[in-house]
C-alpha cells in the first residue's frame, strides 16, 4: 500500500478545477510539488495555500523533479495531449481534466504513452463518483421502473462573462475542442452510459448562435440510442446542451441540470438539486395499493476528494481506475459522433463497437 504522505504532485492549470485538485490531493495527504500556470499568480494562489509548493509557468521543469510522482492536469483541452503524453513519457501518473482529449486521435496517442510508460492514464469524469448518479443506478438495477425506454437530461446554463474571463481560450473552438456540446456533454454521454449501458448511434443539431464571440455550439441537441439486448431495441435518449437558457436561476450563475428517465413501471427524475423523485407502480411500492411519488434525497459529496482517493488506491494496487482513457475514450467518441452529425446535418452516426 502506498503512503500518500511520500506521494508527490504537480498541479498543471490553476484555475477552478485545478485549485479542486490541489484541495483533494492535499486532502488525502499528498506532497503538491509544483503549481504551474502561465499566469504566476495563479499558480502563487495554489503554492501560498500548500507550503512548501514550489511556482513554474512551464510544465517542463516538473517533469524533471523526481519527487513528482503523478500530474494533475487542468488546462485548455486542446492541450490535454501534449502535455499529457510528456508527462507519461516522463515517467509520472497522470490525471486530467475532462475530456480526455480534444479528439479520438489525441486520445489513442495519450492511451498508448500510458501503456508504454506502464503509467495510469485517469480521467477526472466526476459523475462517476456522485452518489446522487451512484443511487440512480443502484435504482435501476432494483428494476424500480422496469426496463428503460427514455432518457431526457437538459443542462440549462446561461453564459457568464467571468466565465469567459477565466477562460478566453473557450470562445476559440480549436483550443475548446468544440463548444458546450463537449464541455457539458461530455458529462452527460457519460452519465447516461453509467445509468444505460453503452450508446450505439448518435444524432446531433447545433442551435442558432447566440453568443456571436464563441465560435464553438453554445446550444446543441442530441438525439441518443442505445445498445439493446436480447433481440429488443435498446432505450432511447434527448440531450440539450445549452449556454443560452436564461432565468432567475441561471441568470444570477449556478447551473441547472435535469434528468428524468421512463420505463415499464414507472419514472426516476431529478428536476433540480439532489433529490430523486420516484414513481412507480411495482407493487411493493404502492402501500395500500395507492399511487404515490417516494422522495429519495441524496446529501452531496466533494467528488474530488473522492476520485483522488480513487486515483491513490489504484496507484497503490496496479489496478485500472473506473474513470480510465481506455474507458473514458467512449464518451469522447460519442461527443465527436454529436460533432459528425452536426457537420452531416444531423445525420446519425453509429458508434465503434465497445472494447471489453
Amino acid at each position: 500500500m502506498i503512503n500518500s504522505t511520500l506521494i508527490g504532485a504537480a498541479i498543471i492549470g490553476c484555475g477552478w478545477a485545478g485549485q479542486r485538485h490541489a484541495a483533494a490531493l492535499a486532502s488525502q495527504g499528498v506532497s503538491l510539488r509544483w503549481a504551474v500556470d502561465v499566469d504566476l499568480a495563479r499558480a502563487q494562489s495554489i503554492a501560498e495555500a500548500y507550503p512548501p509548493c514550489r511556482v513554474a509557468t512551464s510544465h517542463a521543469q516538473t517533469l524533471d523533479d523526481a519527487g513528482v510522482d503523478v500530474v494533475s492536469l487542468c488546462l485548455p483541452h486542446y492541450l490535454h495531449a501534449p502535455v499529457g503524453i510528456a508527462a507519461l513519457d516522463a515517467g509520472k501518473h497522470v490525471l486530467v481534466e475532462k475530456p480526455l482529449a480534444g479528439d479520438l486521435d489525441e486520445a489513442d496517442a495519450m492511451i498508448t504513452a500510458a501503456q508504454r510508460a506502464d503509467k495510469i492514464l485517469m480521467v477526472a469524469e466526476n459523475v462517476r463518483f456522485d452518489p446522487l448518479y451512484l443511487r440512480i443506478q443502484a435504482l435501476l438495477a432494483e428494476g424500480v421502473i422496469g426496463r428503460p425506454a427514455l432518457i431526457q437530461m437538459i443542462r440549462e446554463c446561461y453564459l457568464q462573462r467571468s466565465f469567459l474571463e477565466d477562460r478566453p481560450w473557450f470562445l476559440n473552438e480549436h483550443q475548446a475542442a468544440g463548444g458546450i456540446m463537449m464541455s457539458g456533454g461530455i458529462h452527460d454521454f457519460e452519465t447516461m452510459r453509467l445509468l444505460l449501458g453503452e450508446i450505439e448511434q448518435v444524432q446531433a443539431l447545433r442551435a442558432p448562435q447566440r453568443f456571436l464571440e464563441m465560435e464553438g455550439d453554445d446550444t446543441s441537441v442530441a438525439l441518443v440510442r442505445f445498445a439493446g439486448a436480447d433481440g429488443r431495441p435498446g432505450a432511447v435518449a434527448t440531450l440539450v446542451e445549452s449556454f443560452l437558457m436564461k432565468n432567475l436561476v441561471t441568470a444570477s450563475g449556478p447551473e441547472v441540470h435535469t434528468l428524468r428517465i421512463d420505463g415499464e413501471l414507472g419514472s426516476i427524475e431529478v428536476r433540480d438539486g439532489r433529490t430523486i423523485h420516484l414513481f412507480s407502480e411495482r407493487a411493493d411500492l404502492l402501500p395500500g395499493g395507492e399511487l404515490r411519488e417516494h422522495i429519495l434525497y441524496v446529501p452531496e459529496q466533494d467528488t474530488f476528494t473522492v476520485l483522488i482517493a480513487h486515483l491513490l488506491a489504484c496507484m497503490a494496487d496496479g489496478s485500472e481506475p473506473i474513470t480510465s482513457g481506455r474507458r473514458q475514450r467512449r464518451a469522447l467518441e460519442a461527443v465527436c459522433a454529436a460533432y459528425r452529425s452536426m457537420a452531416e446535418g444531423g445525420a446519425p452516426v453509429t458508434l465503434s463497437a465497445p472494447s471489453s
